[in-house]
């Protein structure tokens, strides 16, 4: 076989695993629900979806009709709930390529398998670049932002992007994220940066505000409708309501300095599951991954701490890497001050769009300890993370399309939103919120019938719950049971069950409470708080 063949069939392979992964990752999680619904409705009845997706802090949403495009397109191309799925691991696939290619033109030394296999599976670009949810669809714009960005700045350019279109892509880069995150101010100074170093030159200058706002344009044009039809303040989608000044603690400057440095790691224990008593459990039930997750974790924890070493480095055979250094301080340090004028509390996913700095920072500290030991080390690590994610999603297996896509496939078939759920009540013009149809009544509290819930508390402290649940109704389904706990006086739990039940439906279901922490099984109480109501897929 020759070198061009093995390249195609390792390419072929890393987007085959990255659409398997994506396939294999949540989607009866309710936002990754709510944005498969935003362009579900726009395939199915044809109303222009003038808002995306939600923001639940402040019960507002993102202008613009990107993001429904982006799912409700290809069900139009192809009517299967796989459509989506595939076009955002095109988007990502071609972008993190493009990043390959780019990382391997400015650091010809470092070997192209370990560029390409690195980015390819490290779990941030795996988890929040291959499924249906609006971070995932940042990190293509992203990409190209700072490729144009790096192409932009003289101190920073390689020369392999003609400057206008290096500001064209940060132009189209910054239409983009505005229609699917809220991040997109913080691409904000690096626009003013590119502008103000790139040229003195009037002419020049002229010529890339022009090509900037060209690249805006092109992806921006679907925020017109939503202005024209709204106005520009209601267009705005209440998202104003996010800017809140307060003072932030100078300790989130270093849990951001830690987080921004974990996107070009093996950082796993948030994807894991949400809290600790779930993540104990997941490997009690799965001691055969525990080889495969020790040194995967291990690694996450060391190499933020590693590249945080290597900023510290002032010789190195680069002439930009004075540049880049500051680039990344500069980037904590701009993340860390916005924190002190929104609402949204400090998380890694809110600031994700600056997450190619850290590939490409990730890069040049690559190199300076490149030797053939390090390479096979390397190698191994990615085997064993690969294994590990594979483990990782399998056993998540209840939250992807395939725990129950005959649903989700009946819903495409029938161009019947809501047979999958309802947009969230505060979603603009997205149709009903509730079932509403008089000839199929229904009460949640009624209808489902919970049967055997027994408690029991293991050698780890924590709470299981296990009990079945009944759809009696004849003629409405339901989704997202909210079940509530109580333990003693005081101690109040609840959480929502992400499954469907069908008229007639009657289920076995165990729950993870969380650790006890002094709780006991002794006269606690499970009920159901409520239910949403659907139509029935037979």
């Amino acid at each position: 076989m020759t070198t061009r063949a093995r390249w195609a069939a390792a390419i072929l392979a890393l987007f085959a695993f990255r659409l398997f992964f994506g396939l294999s990752s949540s989607f009866f999680g309710e936002d990754e629900t709510q944005i498969f619904l935003i362009g579900f409705r726009y395939y199915a009845t044809g109303a222009w979806p003038y808002f995306g997706p939600d923001v639940v802090w402040t019960r507002s949403e993102i202008p613009g009709a990107l993001q429904g495009l982006l799912v409700g397109i290809p069900l139009r191309i192809w009517p299967a709930p796989e459509s989506a799925y595939l076009l955002i691991n095109l988007l990502s696939f071609a972008a993190i390529a493009a990043l390959c290619w780019y990382i391997a033109a400015r650091l010809p030394q470092l070997p192209r398998w370990l560029v390409w296999g690195w980015m390819m599976t490290i779990p941030w670009t795996l988890q929040f670049s291959t499924h249906i949810l609006n971070p995932d669809y940042v990190l293509p714009a992203a990409i190209a932002f700072y490729i144009g960005f790096f192409e932009a700045v003289p101190a920073l350019r390689l020369g392999r992007v003609p400057l206008p279109l290096a500001f064209a892509l940060m132009g189209a880069a910054v239409g983009w994220v505005a229609q699917v995150h809220m991040s997109y101010p913080l691409l904000a100074p690096y626009v003013a940066v590119a502008l103000l170093t790139a040229s003195r030159r009037p002419s020049r200058i002229a010529i890339n505000v022009a090509a900037l706002a060209a690249g805006a344009l092109a992806t921006g044009v679907f925020l017109i409708p939503t202005w024209l039809h709204y106005g520009v303040f209601r267009g705005l989608g209440g998202t104003q309501a996010n800017l809140q000044p307060h003072v932030v603690s100078p300790a989130v400057a270093l849990s951001t300095l830690a987080r921004f440095f974990s996107f070009a790691s093996l950082e796993v224990n948030r994807f894991i599951a949400t809290d600790e008593g779930k993540r104990l459990v997941f490997f009690e039930r799965r001691l055969w991954l525990l080889p495969f997750a020790v040194p995967v974790i291990v690694a996450g924890l060391i190499q933020p701490f590693w590249m945080l070493r290597e900023w510290f480095r002032t010789a190195a055979p680069f002439r930009e890497w004075r540049a880049i250094r500051w680039l990344v301080a500069g980037t904590v340090l701009w993340v860390y001050a916005c924190y002190w004028f929104v609402m949204e509390p400090a998380q890694s996913h809110a600031f994700y769009v600056v997450a190619p700095i850290a590939l490409i920072f990730a890069g040049y500290c690559w190199t300076f300890i490149d030797s053939p030991g390090w390479r096979r080390a390397a190698a191994a690590l990615m085997a064993i993370n690969i294994v590990f994610q594979i483990g990782l999603i399998r056993g998540h297996a209840d939250r992807a399309l395939y725990h129950d896509r005959a649903v989700v496939a009946a819903a495409v078939r029938a161009r019947q939103p809501e047979m999958l759920a309802h947009r969230r009540p505060f979603a603009i013009d997205a149709g009903p919120a509730a079932l509403h149809d008089p000839t199929r009544p229904y009460d949640a509290l009624r209808d489902l019938q919970l049967s055997n819930p027994v408690c029991t508390i293991g050698r780890d402290d924590v709470i299981l719950w296990t009990f079945g649940i009944a759809n009696t109704n004849p003629r409405v389904a339901y989704r997202d049971v909210l079940y509530g706990t109580t333990y003693g006086l005081s101690d109040q739990r609840h959480e929502f069950i992400r499954e469907v039940w069908q008229p007639g439906d009657a289920k076995s279901i165990e729950v993870n409470d969380d650790f006890a922490r002094g709780a006991s099984c002794t006269g606690a109480t499970l009920r159901i708080l409520g239910a949403e109501a659907l139509l029935p897929i037979r």
